[in-house]
């Protein structure tokens, strides 16, 4: 019942949303991630390579520019 009832939260997302994804995480998978972005056909993902599930803690330089580019090019653009 909660996978479904999340499942159904993630599809109603109308709002640009980004996934940021270590790709040595432990947390959420490779294909948790697809399918995350199968039920938000908007959304982006930045999958950081030498990243575990603390991103912006293993590989700030990477986070902090996927964040601004998602925000400059998707949030901001999305306002104007």
């Amino acid at each position: 019942v909660r996978y479904e009832r999340a499942r159904d939260a993630a599809a109603a997302i109308t709002v640009p949303t980004m996934l940021v994804r270590g790709k040595q995480s432990n947390v959420v998978s490779e294909e948790g991630a697809k399918e995350l972005l199968e039920l938000i056909p908007t959304a982006k993902l930045i999958d950081v390579t030498g990243a575990g599930h603390m991103v912006a803690g293993d590989d700030n330089d990477v986070f902090s520019g996927g964040l601004k580019g998602f925000l400059d090019e998707d949030v901001v653009a999305v306002r104007r």
